[in-house]
């Protein structure tokens, strides 16, 4: 018996020991399973997190896209207006050179008709002397 005791006394302790071994292996174990779990929903948050703003990146995008599409429009209206310009602008320049040629032929015209009047004033005075003298003459003869 005390033999048999013995025996049973190392097999309690050799039992002891494996379940104290064991224990602190599912402990262990428990313990690399509970971080992993957290990795793991760290991971779960953060892909929410990367899809919520991938999603939000999208948005912008199409936003963008959507701002580019108006802007190239109104950049395309303002390249139609800004020829219609240089069209109005070109004619402009046009009527301005043929308006000076009017104005200068009509300033020579002008000029032309000032010399005539001035020609036709000094004529109408050597003409008025002339009668004035002749007047005077007749007037002596009579």
């Amino acid at each position: 018996r005390a033999r048999n005791a013995a025996h049973r006394q190392d097999d309690v302790e050799f039992a002891f020991e494996i379940g104290s071994g064991l224990l602190t292996e599912v402990r262990r174990l428990q313990s690399l399973l509970a971080e992993r779990d957290k990795a793991i929903q760290d991971m779960k948050e953060e892909k929410d997190d990367l899809e919520r703003t991938v999603e939000n990146l999208r948005t912008a995008l199409r936003q963008q896209e959507q701002s580019a599409e108006k802007y190239k429009e109104e950049n395309w209206n303002l390249e139609v207006t800004l020829q219609e310009i240089r069209v109005q602008l070109n004619e402009s320049q046009g009527n301005v050179q043929r308006l000076e040629g009017e104005h200068k032929r009509l300033t020579k015209q002008l000029n032309q008709s000032r010399d005539a009047a001035e020609q036709h004033k000094n004529e109408a005075e050597r003409q008025k002397v002339a009668y004035d003298e002749l007047k005077a003459k007749h007037e002596t003869d009579v």
